[in-house]
């Protein structure tokens, strides 16, 4: 009995070439899908990447709107205390024995990298009030102004010589800081209505 292999045919080996073909054929096709697929979602990436980005400029632009325009709005109330509560204070601090006569309205003090500058200074030849004024005080209000005036007689040595008591005028105190300022030894000014202010003083009053 023969048990030799069949030789294979054209036929068959031409048959082979085309399965082959066939299938690499539909491998390129399934290539060429997959790599529009993988091309559309670069391209959609890129389109939220670019909305994305003007979003983010938009915001940008909005939040420098509003820090321009609630930053001077804040300017103009602190500026609005600090001319409602001048006439008051000046016989106020008198009244509570300090005989302060001249006033100085926003003093400064820029040298090198340090600057200062006061809301309002009463004084006379021996002592002076310097007033930092708010529309809303907080606690850290009080904090940073305290520690501000540690380098009040350095940077205004003119009046090195002289008592500097420290006082905060608010149209309003949050959480308790008007009562923390006196415990930290500053005169309270504030509102009582129809344009008229108090003065309320430190049981011990902090002095630089």
């Amino acid at each position: 009995m023969d048990t030799t292999p069949a030789a294979t045919t054209d036929k068959e080996i031409w048959d082979e070439i085309r399965e082959n073909f066939r299938v690499a054929s539909a491998l390129a096709k399934e290539t060429r899908e997959s790599m529009k697929e993988t091309d559309r979602m670069i391209k959609e990436t890129d389109r939220q990447m670019q909305e994305t980005r003007k979003e983010i400029e938009r915001m940008s632009r909005e939040i420098a709107d509003l820090n321009k325009r609630y930053g001077g709005l804040s300017n103009e109330l602190g500026k609005m205390v600090e001319d409602l509560c001048k006439p008051a204070a000046l016989k106020l601090f008198r009244k509570a024995g300090i005989k302060v006569d001249h006033l100085y309205e926003g003093p400064r003090h820029m040298r090198k990298e340090e600057e200062m500058e006061i809301d309002v200074l009463f004084c006379n030849t021996t002592e002076m009030v310097a007033v930092e004024a708010k529309t809303t005080c907080y606690k850290k209000d009080i904090d940073h102004f305290l520690q501000q005036m540690r380098k009040f007689k350095t940077l205004f040595n003119l009046f090195a010589g002289q008592k500097v008591y420290v006082a905060i005028a608010a149209m309003r105190f949050a959480n308790g800081a008007d009562t923390y300022a006196r415990r930290k030894g500053l005169f309270v000014i504030s509102p009582t209505g129809d344009g008229l202010f108090t003065l309320e003083s430190p049981a011990k009053r902090k002095e630089f």
